[in-house]
């Protein structure tokens, strides 16, 4: 690993069950079903309550219908101990997922777009990961030095996350953990050597039920979005989060656009929000006075769901991921007035609804500058990822597929998640 930043990835939904490992490769219809029969009567259900019947017939009934339809061979098909994988970057990447180890546990067989199953640990001593095992409620410590496991970690026996994993976030410091089934954050110390040390945990619910979907962390703030329209921050001064009181609908709720996704400037002064979307639209609320106030939505295309969203490395871009065409959006950011622009969006990249359907998890190569070359999970079986040019000149930017892209991750089944070492600085 000297000298080389390397992409670290890991897969929650490995080692499906024999139903499924026996066969060598599932179309693409097929994964998009079964995850839609896991997922898709949440969606229906918050988005009807929370937002009207339009949004809920998108988000829902049309998921769930696929899903009844194609999902029933998947039906009891458990998950086995989750992997991950580690590659080198450039030509190194071609050899994605061939360095993996199993990380134990079991994997929560689903799960968020928004949600970051792996953390990698903002530290200058320690090369540190953390993946998460939504079906056996832990947290598993890895080594980036060795590429070795320490072990894995629970948090309370009432922690849960196996309807739909287990997001992360750390400071360095602490390590936050987001469980799906108890609408709980669970705050961890970490140790010398990678290892943790819970410290206790908090309920954490929306203003319409939900549960956390994306979380974000910068100085002593957290920002969770809930994904059914409201948003809320936390004081982690003291490592266990307590609320700033802030909890509130964004601008989008009103026009069924829910919050999932987000992501905070390089110098905390914003917070955006990537919206579960029929479009692309982003919300930005300025938190520099310690607590979240009112969002501030921009209409960025019409691509199809911003989910994900991550800032460049110098703040001047927001990458979105545009999970449900396939897609990557890369907007203009104004690191003085928090404004969004129009960017640019890439061609629909290779692949899409054939080898894999979901796109999540844009993460930058560098860590100056726009980043350089974007890396992006693609959902499917084996999983792939993609790998896409970022250039910028005179105001307009471009982003362009690489020839090598998607790199196939053979060890992989339905990746999510991607991280990076070393890290972001922020």
């Amino acid at each position: 690993m000297a000298g080389l930043r390397a992409a670290f990835f890991a897969d929650f939904l490995a080692d499906l069950a024999a139903p499924l490992r026996a066969a060598p490769f599932l179309p693409a219809a097929f994964l998009r079903a079964t995850f839609f029969f896991a997922a898709g009567f949440f969606f229906f259900a918050a988005a009807f309550l929370a937002a009207g019947f339009f949004a809920a017939f998108f988000f829902g009934a049309a998921f769930l219908a696929a899903g009844l339809a194609l999902g029933a061979a998947a039906a009891g098909a458990g998950f086995a101990g989750a992997t991950a994988g580690f590659a080198g970057t450039g030509a190194g990447l071609a050899a994605a997922g061939a360095a993996g180890f199993a990380a134990g546990g079991v994997g929560a067989g689903g799960g968020y777009f928004a949600a970051s199953r792996v953390s990698v640990l903002h530290s200058t001593t320690s090369a540190c990961a953390f993946l998460s095992l939504g079906g056996s409620g832990e947290i598993s410590a890895v080594d980036l030095h060795t590429q070795r496991n320490i072990g894995n970690f629970s948090a309370a026996a009432t922690d849960s996350g196996i309807s739909n994993g287990i997001g992360l976030a750390n400071n360095g410091t602490y390590l936050w953990a987001s469980f799906s089934s108890s609408n709980t954050i669970a705050t961890f110390n970490v140790l010398q050597g990678c290892g943790l040390q819970f410290l206790g945990d908090i309920a954490a619910e929306g203003r319409h039920q939900g549960n956390v979907k994306g979380m974000a962390v910068h100085g002593n703030m957290l920002v969770v979005a809930y994904g059914e329209g409201s948003i809320e921050s936390f004081d982690i001064s003291a490592g266990i989060p307590v609320s700033n009181g802030d909890l509130q609908n964004t601008l989008g709720y009103v026009s069924d656009r829910f919050a999932s996704g987000v992501d905070i400037s390089p110098d905390g002064h914003y917070a955006i929000f990537g919206d579960m979307s029929i479009t692309t639209t982003v919300e930005v609320s300025d938190i520099s006075s310690g607590k979240l106030t009112k969002t501030v939505l921009y209409s960025l295309g019409l691509a199809n769901d911003a989910s994900n969203v991550a800032f460049s490395p110098d703040g001047s871009l927001v990458y979105i991921a545009n999970t449900g065409s396939g897609k990557v959006t890369a907007a203009f950011f104004d690191r003085k007035t928090g404004k969004v622009t129009q960017g640019c969006v890439s061609a629909t990249l290779k692949g899409f609804d054939d080898t894999w359907v979901f796109l999540a998890s844009p993460v930058t190569e560098q860590t100056t500058g726009t980043g350089s070359v974007l890396y992006l999970a693609e959902f499917g079986s084996p999983s792939s990822v993609a790998v896409v040019n970022v250039t910028t000149s005179a105001g307009q930017c471009t982003l362009k597929e690489a020839a090598e892209s998607p790199v196939v991750a053979p060890n992989t089944v339905v990746l999510l998640s991607i991280g990076m070492y070393p890290p972001r600085p922020f």
